[in-house]
């Protein structure tokens, strides 16, 4: 963490103690992690920590620490690894198949576009599938040519998770405060397979990041990914996007602290640098790097132009995982007191039509298996939320909302 900064970390509670060795079993160096899987193994924790790697797909970053000390999980514990390990190899192995489809039917078609996140991870800091699982590859074009996208990967055999007519799903996409800025639909294949394309991802502009795209083989195949250095700020996008919640970011942590250590000591290019900075990530990118120093239990050194204010935003969104990290998830929806940029999307969304409204947003729930309550259920569970704040954890939520604006709107590029 920066220095001067005072660690907030505490491991009050177990569920809270076993989340924050888990971070550290898998981000601490040899003493650190030797030290939390001798913790986990006294409380007689194994399956727990199992349990809680499968539902934050770090499931393979355990195995292989566990591997590197040298610690032997007993039987059953290690059967169920075994098993989870299988089935998430599957998904993740239909996934890339699947993404090598698309990205082959999209550049055969003249499409420019690059794979990102999860394939990039595998492309530049893994070995293979089983190194790094995934549930879906995520791939870019230009917002120019979305709709042409969509329309050859349906060619060549996926179908839209999302059916409505394409005016209507842009109009609902760019009305919903939980997409950020960002643009997407999922694709499936027939095998299960599954495709999030991304034509907007707020301000980051898709012309840069698809003007140094690199060919990496992946299963043997080459297919288009960004860069090491967009990738990285890519992760930090994501995790911003979902609001520092730990159980949603595990891996874009481990993923973060992997892309700083690939780009060398020196840190991340002049360009890359400029990018963070025009494209609002540098403070995020600070936080990221600040919750890994702290999970290693180092001082945090990357600050790079980073002025003060950046810096104590930094602070607080590092503090806001940390808390969550311990006590559980805040309410998504408290950012929605915090800016008025939300609530302008919704009224923008309602305007164009309630009910339609409303209908998309039901769907696009139970798309992503989460319910749909009411919106008095909505309203009365956020002002519960909002009255267990404290003003410090206040300042926490308006730093991560201001971080959300700043890369959430679309500006023309320079």
């Amino acid at each position: 963490m920066p220095a001067g900064a005072t660690s907030t970390i505490t491991t009050t509670g177990p569920r809270g103690g076993l989340r924050l060795l888990t971070m550290r079993l898998l981000l601490g160096g040899e003493e650190m992690s030797r030290a939390s899987a001798d913790a986990i193994a006294a409380a007689g924790s194994w399956g727990d920590l199992i349990t809680l790697g499968h539902r934050w797909k770090v499931l393979p970053g355990i195995e292989k620490r566990l591997l590197g000390l040298g610690v032997t999980l007993p039987g059953p514990e290690r059967a169920d690894l075994d098993s989870r390990m299988s089935s998430a190899f599957v998904q993740s192995t239909l996934s890339i198949r699947a993404g090598l489809m698309a990205l082959g039917a999209l550049e055969a078609a003249k499409i420019p576009c690059a794979a990102f996140k999860g394939v990039a991870a595998l492309a530049f800091l893994h070995a293979g599938p089983r190194a790094r699982t995934l549930q879906d590859v995520d791939v870019l074009v230009h917002p120019e040519d979305a709709e042409a996208a969509v329309r050859v990967l349906e060619a060549a055999g996926f179908h839209r998770s999302f059916k409505e007519e394409w005016g209507t799903y842009l109009a609902f996409v760019r009305n919903s405060p939980g997409f950020a800025g960002n643009e997407a639909i999922s694709l499936t294949d027939g095998r299960g397979g599954v495709v999030d394309l991304h034509w907007r991802l707020g301000v980051m502009d898709s012309h840069t990041l698809l003007g140094r795209v690199e060919h990496r083989n992946v299963l043997n195949r080459p297919l288009p990914v960004v860069s090491p250095g967009h990738a990285m700020l890519l992760t930090a996008h994501h995790a911003l996007r979902n609001d520092f919640v730990p159980d949603d970011i595990a891996r874009d942590v481990c993923d973060f602290a992997a892309w700083t250590e690939r780009l060398g000591d020196s840190g991340p290019s002049e360009s890359i640098g400029a990018a963070a900075e025009e494209w609002g990530l540098q403070q995020t990118c600070l936080a990221l790097a600040t919750i890994a120093a702290e999970l290693r239990g180092a001082p945090c050194e990357v600050t790079g132009n980073a002025s003060v204010r950046e810096r104590a935003g930094a602070d607080r969104l590092a503090a806001l995982y940390f808390h969550q990290l311990q006590d559980g998830a805040w309410s998504t929806d408290l950012t929605y007191l915090a800016s008025p940029r939300p609530l302008l999307q919704i009224l923008a969304g309602v305007r164009s039509g309630w009910k339609q409204y409303r209908a998309s947003m039901q769907r696009m729930e139970a798309l992503n298996g989460e319910p749909s309550p009411t919106l008095a259920t909505r309203v009365g569970r956020l002002l519960r939320a909002a009255t267990h704040l404290s003003p410090r954890q206040w300042r926490q939520l308006r730093a991560l909302a201001k971080a959300k604006d700043g890369v959430a709107a679309v500006r023309v590029a320079r």
